[in-house]
């Protein structure tokens, strides 16, 4: 990355009260933004939305988002059936086309999620059959990020993903503490070392308080760490607190947007 890009994301993050953190898996000491170690034409950039969500919930990002990069986007609703129910316009044209996955049954809960793991894995598989695309990039926000981190660790043949960016995410549910481990964080270390040593992650935690970003602990977004930490090529945390930090404003939060633009679409 070139030092002015670089520049330019700490000026946005201190700006606005975003703080960030790096952890590397690597020898690397300086903090840097991580580029993909592997990128294809065609890499399509898919946004999934937490419990409740449906394709609608990140218009209010896109539209906010550079609209270079955010021309059309295809909206698909994994139906309870593993029938896909789409709209919109997945765009060929570009590099990084805008796919936006979410599910009939949105609900909150371990085996729902687990549920929505499974039907994620199908809709990429036939998605990726029918627009030509081997790789992408993925955006998850709260449970959206449990969904892609299972998938990363369970993709099978399927599209690989490269690049991941969670919003929020409970890794370790409702646990202000890293030692009290969930059932959800006990099932993603346990696939742990399936994961791509291509892959490269972003987690993104807001915090109002100390401890939390009024819903989710940040302890438990914290939690990622032990998911990722020389698993893959490189991971980082961000923090971003003060405006707009809540988790129910996380995904139109001015630091993520442009954390977004510039990691996701570039």
């Amino acid at each position: 990355m070139k030092k002015w890009q670089w520049l330019l994301i700490c000026i946005l993050c201190f700006g606005i009260g975003g703080v960030i953190g790096h952890v590397a898996t690597g020898p690397t000491t300086v903090p840097s933004i991580i580029q993909p170690t592997s990128a294809t034409a065609n890499q399509p950039v898919i946004f999934v939305p937490g419990s409740n969500g449906t394709v609608e919930g990140f218009n209010g990002t896109f539209a906010k988002l550079n609209r270079q990069a955010i021309r059309h986007v295809l909206k698909v609703t994994v139906l309870k059936n593993g029938h896909l129910k789409t709209s919109g316009r997945f765009d060929q044209k570009i590099q990084h086309p805008v796919i936006v996955v979410a599910f009939e049954n949105n609900a909150d809960g371990n085996e729902n999620v687990f549920k929505q793991s499974e039907w994620f894995k199908l809709a990429a598989g036939k998605l990726a059959k029918q627009y030509h695309f081997t790789h992408f990039g993925g955006v998850g926000y709260s449970n959206g990020g449990l969904v892609l981190t299972r998938y990363a660790e369970r993709s099978g043949s399927g599209p690989k993903i490269t690049r991941l960016l969670t919003l929020g995410t409970p890794y370790n549910g409702m646990s202000e503490h890293i030692t009290q481990e969930t059932p959800m964080l006990a099932d993603l270390k346990s696939r742990r070392q399936h994961l791509s040593k291509d892959l490269v992650v972003y987690s993104v935690g807001g915090t109002i308080n100390d401890k939390n970003d009024g819903i989710v602990p940040a302890a438990s977004v914290a939690a990622g760490r032990l998911i990722f930490q020389k698993q893959v090529a490189d991971y980082m945390t961000i923090s971003v607190s003060q405006h707009h930090a809540a988790h129910t404003e996380l995904p139109d939060n001015p630091t993520v947007i442009s954390l977004i633009q510039l990691l996701m679409f570039k």
